[in-house]
């Protein structure tokens, strides 16, 4: 009985050992499972990412390559410019540039705006060096109108005017001679960060001056095309003894009404030496405007990957800017032969002919001499939808002239 009862605890025990045993292993078979599904999401997690990344960058390659062909239609128009004698934003290049690009769209998912600013229309900060001579003389000079008006667009941006007292004093500091003997000379600015590095102006500041002040060097900029300079360059510069308003007066107003006739702009210095008669110091001041120019800024900005039922909205945008230098050159065509370039020449006849441009005058031989390049992140030419009605030369915000903003900086 007693051994009956021993074997009975005996398998009682195996039991529950095993039920035990089974109790351990589904824990074990949980936990992998659970370890095996986590895994799994995680993988198919980190696919999902890779492809929005891979779609991403595909999308923002596209965009770049997008706005460099922004870039090189801009360089299209600005070649067909068929009046070398002057330039201004009511040629017909630009207009018909204008309208062709403020919203191209290649298919419902992208878009691309260019356009060209004239850098010529800026104050070119390299043009306010004084001479000595001309410093001890305390004579006015052209130089010295150009420092009163920085005075009256510094003010205005709430950038210290003492700036402009220590440019003075950095063009007349002692320069040791050259190796070679020749008299040393103080360095241009290359751009607008050396100058805000040199005196210490803030980049909101520089970001600020940017669409009325520049830094080229002088025989790309030696004036400023009256033609194409906004309503606060014109008004610092006609009236720059008057620090530190420098007001917009009639002056001023009757120059940017000529700039936005399309029927007559200026065409010749003579022109806006005619619109300062009374202007206080209007010989020296005439001295600093030109109807022509010679650099200029091309921007592309284009957008990818645009939802087709909210297009106002999303996709990846990239920006792409490049500042080149046009001139005129003797011409190349040889009879028989067909030359080619951005605005395109034609061989009949036997001699190779230039092109026509929007009035059907005969091209001048443009070429173009690429200066700098920069891109950026994000389509800022989409930022403000441009409208019919506005006139050549709108700003960066794309406001019409006359609205606080007059053109393009």
């Amino acid at each position: 009985m007693a051994n009956n009862r021993q074997a009975h605890c005996d398998r009682s025990g195996a039991r529950a050992r095993l039920a035990d045993e089974r109790g351990v292993v589904l824990i074990i078979v949980l936990i992998v499972v659970a370890l095996l599904t986590i895994t799994v999401l995680e993988f198919a997690f980190t696919t999902q990412i890779d492809q929005h990344r891979t779609r991403n960058a595909l999308h923002a390659m596209q965009a770049q390559l997008l706005a460099r062909s922004g870039i090189n239609l801009a360089e299209g128009f600005l070649m067909l410019d068929d009046e070398p004698q002057y330039d201004s934003y009511a040629e017909d290049w630009w207009l018909q540039l204008h309208q062709f690009c403020q919203g191209l769209q290649l298919d419902p998912t992208m878009r691309i705006r260019c356009t060209v600013r004239d850098e010529s229309g800026k104050l070119n900060l390299n043009n306010t060096r004084e001479p000595r001579r001309r410093v001890e003389s305390q004579q006015v000079t052209a130089s010295a109108v150009l420092r009163d008006a920085m005075r009256c667009m510094f003010t205005k941006r709430g950038v210290d005017v003492e700036v402009v007292d220590k440019l003075a004093d950095y063009w007349q500091q002692e320069v040791p001679p050259n190796p070679d003997g020749t008299p040393g000379q103080v360095p241009d600015f290359g751009s607008l960060e050396d100058f805000g590095a040199a005196f210490g102006v803030p980049t909101e500041a520089l970001q600020q001056l940017r669409s009325v002040v520049t830094a080229q060097p002088r025989a790309l900029l030696p004036h400023i095309n009256a033609n194409t300079a906004p309503a606060e360059v014109l008004a610092a510069v006609v009236n720059a003894e008057k620090v530190p308003d420098c007001p917009a007066d009639d002056v001023v107003q009757k120059i940017v009404e000529r700039q936005q006739d399309i029927d007559n702009p200026m065409k010749s210095t003579g022109d806006v030496t005619a619109l300062m008669q009374g202007v206080e110091n209007a010989s020296i001041k005439g001295t600093l405007f030109d109807v022509r120019s010679r650099l200029y800024r091309l921007e592309a900005s284009a957008l990818t990957n645009i939802d087709p039922d909210n297009p106002n909205s999303g996709g990846i945008g990239q920006t792409v800017s490049a500042l080149v230098a046009r001139q005129t050159g003797p011409a190349t065509g040889v009879a028989g032969q067909k030359t080619t370039g951005a605005a395109g020449t034609v061989a009949t006849g036997g001699t190779a002919q230039q092109g026509v441009g929007a009035n059907g005058k005969p091209l001048p031989n443009w070429t173009l001499r690429p200066l700098d390049w920069q891109k950026e992140g994000g389509a800022r030419l989409f930022r403000a939808a441009p409208t019919e009605e506005e006139t050549p030369g709108a700003t960066d915000d794309m406001t019409a002239p006359g609205a606080g903003g007059g053109f393009p900086g």
